[in-house]
Parts: structure tokens; C-alpha cells; sequence
């Protein structure tokens, strides 16, 4: 039944839009013609012009190109270049159709679209060529065995984070807490083998502690220098303000002894200006003893805000590592998911990939489009619209 209904077709069958037909006379190849149907359902030919085939069936147009070109007298040149006058018979004039307009293959197939029309072409023959039934597709566009090879690798990229984000947490609580990387290696792994990007983060945590301790120590040192030039500061303005005091009496007992005319008064200006010398040594060393006391604390202000803005900048960094840890572990696990369920519907789509798909072909009838249920060897026409559809079921969720 089917082989004679294609048969029927085939007797039916009508020019259009797309065919590309073949004109050639006996003895005549250069009247030999390729022409392709224009949408208007034209073509141009020789010793014609343009003609209108569409709708025509192929035995229509022979008798009608038959009837155009017949004892029509065409020149042609012989081998020795002498032209001749040669006239066109009926029986000389043959037209084929060269290339029959494509088919089109649409839904569950791996590369839907335009296919070129072969001789007694099948569905079958058309799935083929359209790359065969695309039982590994959602219908979103989505290939699970392509998205399963992606979260794989999302994992594996995800963990080697994760490994990385633990090293940097266990660095900033070993700066945070002073442990060297020893320590720090085995209070967060309990173990010596670690990966490449701990043994950088413990590295990075012993620089950082040297770092900070040199600082420490650097200031340390200023203010051991500092306090040491307030104790010789303190020990000199003791030593001025005794050697003042013995100056003044000095002086103070000499003007008695001037009244008494016991001394003279050259005496007394001597021993006046070296009372003020030493009352000017008195002030300036007081003065540079305040200095130093108040540069020793603004340096035990700077180790102790060294200290302050240290930790502090250390537990913001942990607080942001420890949220981009959990950032990540919130992947692992969606990304662990998403893999059990693409899975799941792996193993659901090649479970129902052997049922039988629904396949119906649409063909032009005039200017009307009939669509009919078809089979895998069901022949198509040029032209005709195939349309695939597997089981819903292959591409429903599961729970």
C-alpha cells in the first residue's frame, strides 16, 4: 500500500518552486540547460525565454516544450567551424528533473532543518541524514550526558577551591593566633601531606608572622631607645637642678657678704652668669625630658595600634574567607545535586530511548497542507515537511 500510494504520487507529482529541471536536444549540447524554478514558478530556457512550469506534471512540461521548440531551426557549428542550420523534432527533445526541492526534518533529531531530496528517499533515510533520533536532548537544549561531564568538572574545579579556602582560613587563624605552619598544618589537617596550595598558604603564614615580629621588634628597639634617653635626660636634670640650687646658694651668700664689704661685686656677676648657664641647661634638658616622654608614647600607641589594626584586618579577612568556604561548600552541594539528577534523567532517557517515536509527514496538496501519521520506510516527496516526536515521557522530570 504504501509502495502504491508513493507510486500515485510520483504520477502526480507537479513542478514547483525549487526543482531544478534539465532541458537537452539530441545533437545539440549546447541547447543542454540547467534551470532552476523561481518562486514565481518560472524559468528562463533558450529559443523560450521565460515559461511557467509550476504545477505541471514532468510529462505536461515535456509535451509542452515539445510543442514550443519543435521545427524550430537552431544554427550550429560543426567541428571544421562551418555553421549549419539544424531543425528540432519532438522526439529529440528530452526535459528531467535534475534536483527536486528539499525536505525539511523538524523535532527530536540532532540536526533539524533543510535536507537535500534523493530518489525514493524514506524517513528513515531523512532521520539519518538529520543525525538520528536525539534521545539524549531536553527540550530546553540541554544534552544530560554534556551537562553531567559539566558539573563534574564544576565539582572538581569547586573542591580544589574548597581545599585552597581551608589553607587561606587556617593561615589567618595561625597569624591571628601566632602558630607557625607547623602548627598551623596540624591543627587543621592533622597531617604532613599537604597539597600545594596549603604549603603556599603556610608559607605565606611564616612570612607574615616574621614580618609582624620584625616590626614589633623594630619598635620595640625605639622605644627601649627612647626610654633609655628619658632615664639619662631624668639623671642629667637631677644632676642640673642640684648643681642650681648650690649655685644659688652660692650666689645668695655672696651679696650677704658683699653688704658685710666681705667680697666684690666682679664676684658676684661671675658666679650670677654661671647660675643663669646652668638655670638654661636646667630648662632645655626638662624640656627634651618632655619630648622623649611623649614620643615613648606615641610609640607604645603605635605597637599597640599596630597590634589592633593587625587583628583587626586579620578577622575581617577570616570572616570573608570563612563566607566564601561556605559560598563554596553551598556549590559542592548544589553542584552534587544537579549531578544526582542529570543522572537520574540520563538513566531515564536511555531507559525509554528504544520506544517508538511518533512520525508524521506534512505535504503541500495545492495550496493546502495535509499532515498524515507515517512509518519509518513511508517514501517521501520533494517538499515534504517530517516531523518527529519521541515519548514525553523521555524528557518529563523526574520527582
Amino acid at each position: 500500500m504504501m509502495l502504491l500510494a508513493a507510486s500515485e504520487a510520483w504520477a502526480s507529482y507537479a513542478v514547483a518552486p525549487g526543482d531544478i529541471i534539465e532541458l537537452s536536444v539530441v545533437g545539440l549540447p549546447e541547447l543542454r540547460q540547467r534551470a532552476t524554478v523561481n518562486m514565481e514558478g518560472q524559468v528562463s530556457l533558450p529559443l523560450i525565454g521565460l515559461m511557467n512550469v509550476a504545477g505541471l506534471s514532468l510529462s505536461d512540461l515535456q509535451t509542452k516544450l515539445r510543442n514550443d521548440l519543435t521545427n524550430k531551426t537552431v544554427r550550429s557549428r560543426a567541428n571544421d567551424g562551418s555553421e549549419r542550420a539544424v531543425y528540432i523534432y519532438p522526439e529529440e527533445i528530452t526535459v528531467t528533473i535534475a534536483e527536486h526541492r528539499p525536505i525539511y526534518v523538524n523535532g527530536d533529531v540532532s540536526r533539524p532543518g533543510e535536507l537535500p531530496y534523493r530518489a525514493r528517499m524514506t524517513v528513515r533515510q531523512a532521520i539519518a541524514l538529520a543525525g538520528g533520533l536525539d534521545v539524549m536532548r531536553y527540550r530546553s537544549g540541554i544534552d544530560p550526558a554534556i551537562q553531567e561531564v559539566d558539573l563534574q568538572t564544576e565539582g572538581r574545579l569547586l573542591q580544589a577551591e574548597y581545599l585552597r579556602q581551608q589553607a587561606v582560613v587556617s593561615r589567618i587563624s595561625g597569624e591571628l593566633n601566632g602558630t607557625p605552619s607547623k602548627g598551623a598544618a596540624d591543627a587543621s589537617s592533622g597531617r604532613q601531606d599537604l597539597t600545594k596550595a596549603q604549603r603556599a598558604q603556610m608559607e605565606q603564614l611564616d612570612i607574615a608572622l616574621d614580618d609582624y615580629k620584625k616590626e614589633v621588634a623594630s619598635l620595640g628597639r625605639s622605644i627601649e631607645q627612647t626610654q633609655s634617653q628619658i632615664a639619662t635626660l631624668g639623671r642629667l636634670r637631677e644632676e642640673l637642678l642640684q648643681s642650681y640650687q648650690q649655685q644659688a646658694t652660692e650666689v645668695a651668700r655672696l651679696k650677704s657678704n658683699l653688704e658685710k664689704g666681705l667680697t666684690s661685686i666682679a664676684r658676684i656677676s661671675e658666679e650670677q652668669r654661671a647660675l643663669t648657664f646652668v638655670s638654661e641647661r636646667l630648662l632645655q634638658t626638662e624640656a627634651n625630658l618632655t619630648i622623649a616622654k611623649r614620643g615613648e608614647e606615641e610609640q607604645k600607641r603605635q605597637l599597640q595600634r599596630a597590634g589592633d589594626q593587625r587583628r583587626l584586618r586579620l578577622v575581617r579577612e577570616r570572616e570573608e574567607a570563612e563566607n566564601r568556604l561556605a559560598e563554596i561548600r553551598t556549590r559542592i552541594q548544589a553542584a552534587g545535586d544537579k549531578l544526582l539528577h542529570v543522572g537520574t534523567m540520563k538513566s531515564r532517557i536511555q531507559e525509554n530511548s528504544t520506544d517508538k517515536p511518533r512520525l508524521k509527514v506534512f505535504r503541500k496538496d495545492g495550496n493546502v497542507w495535509e499532515g498524515s501519521d507515517a512509518e519509518f520506510d513511508t517514501e517521501l516527496m520533494p517538499g515534504d515537511v517530517v516531523e518527529i516526536m519521541l515519548p514525553r515521557d523521555i524528557f518529563r522530570a523526574t520527582d
